[in-house]
């Protein structure tokens, strides 16, 4: 029989047995509200889970508790003894329960940062993307402007240049006091206006400066790095950028060159194995802003190098880089220039070099700034 000493022991176990259902049974329907606020809330779900996965431990172990002192009391301690290893079973099966969904749930989590991480990043490159067309445009629509004024002076030139001529002819052959020779001054005048119309027509070129703007080359270069990072540890391949310590500054789209320089470098992991590196290296020099992209991969045949970038001779290859017209005519359009050295077998170097702000204005100044 019960002692009298054991009564309060038993009553505060038998209330908080039943405590415990009451508690796990609000935070079920708490757990169930949010879930029903938001359905999909990975976070919601894992806490009507958890919740429900508690309620039934609550309540499994609680009325094994309340059970088995009411059997006690009654003096059936023989049948509780039959009854508790079905309870404990039950509460094993109620903490692999937990267990699993807490685990479950913990993989959910990094599967869903993850995914919010590539939505974030696919966005940004949306956007990237958005300002690229953008810039495009901008300079399909200047050069539209530039060839059409040059087609309309190349094709008033021809005509007027014959008319200015004859007319001139016909001045030297006509005597000083000839009533005709003032209108033939007149007709040169007028061809003189066109001449100058046409000169007006060809000194147009498209503007630049709409679409180019000072930059440093440093944060350019480590956004290109960074979105190649994970195709180089898919392969293996080590991305080991070492940026000058000072601002590069250079004139230009940070776009264009973003995907130039991101274009090299996915040329050169795809011609590295496992376990082979790429450095890139920027730094200041007399002649500009330069990058070099270094890799120890398969290299380039000489062959190949002499028509690497000529868009009617380039043979696309992986182990040489696809599109590298293309990145030459980015460079181009930035006065830049690009080349590439190599070795069959002994990897590539790449060198971009970029002019400075001086050498941008030191081209306008002598009129030869051009996209």
């Amino acid at each position: 029989m019960i002692t009298i000493s054991m009564l309060p022991v038993w009553l505060l176990d038998f209330g908080g047995a039943v405590a415990l259902i009451i508690l796990s049974w609000l935070c079920l329907k708490h757990a169930q509200a949010l879930a029903r606020a938001d359905r999909e809330s990975p976070l919601a779900i894992f806490l009507l889970w958890f919740c429900g996965a508690l309620f039934a431990l609550a309540l499994s172990r609680s009325s094994g508790h309340i059970t088995k002192h009411l059997l006690t009391l009654s003096g059936r301690e023989d049948l509780w003894l039959l009854l508790s290893p079905f309870s404990g079973s039950i509460n094993s099966m109620t903490f692999i329960v937990i267990a699993s969904v807490t685990l479950f749930f913990n993989r959910i989590e990094t599967i869903m940062d993850r995914m919010v991480r590539d939505r974030e990043k696919i966005e940004k490159n949306s956007q990237d993307l958005f300002r690229l067309n953008k810039d495009i445009e901008a300079v399909i629509a200047e050069r539209t402007r530039a060839s059409i004024a040059l087609r309309i002076a190349h094709e008033v030139r021809n005509p007027v240049t014959i008319i200015g001529g004859m007319v001139r002819r016909l001045l030297n052959a006509y005597p000083a006091e000839e009533e005709g020779r003032l209108k033939l001054i007149h007709i040169l005048d007028q061809a003189r206006k066109l001449e100058n119309l046409v000169s007006k027509f060809e000194s147009v070129r498209p503007e630049a400066k709409k679409i180019f703007a000072p930059l440093d080359l440093n944060p350019i270069v480590t956004e290109a790095v960074e979105s190649l990072q994970e195709e180089a540890r898919v392969k293996e391949v080590r991305l080991l950028p070492t940026l000058s310590q000072t601002p590069l500054f250079f004139h230009g789209n940070s776009s264009l060159i973003k995907i130039a320089i991101a274009h090299l470098l996915r040329n050169a992991v795809d011609a590295c194995g496992k376990n082979n590196q790429i450095i890139i290296a920027t730094e200041m020099t007399s002649a500009g802003c330069q990058v070099k992209i270094t890799d120890d991969g398969t290299g380039i045949s000489k062959e190949m190098l002499e028509v690497i970038f000529d868009p009617y001779l380039h043979v696309s290859r992986q182990s040489t880089g696809l599109g590298l017209p293309y990145v030459k005519q980015i460079i181009t359009e930035h006065m830049g220039t690009v080349t590439v050295t190599s070795e069959q077998g002994k990897g590539a170097t790449v060198l971009i070099v970029l002019p400075t702000h001086l050498g941008e204005l030191t081209g306008v100044a002598g009129g030869s700034y051009a996209i």
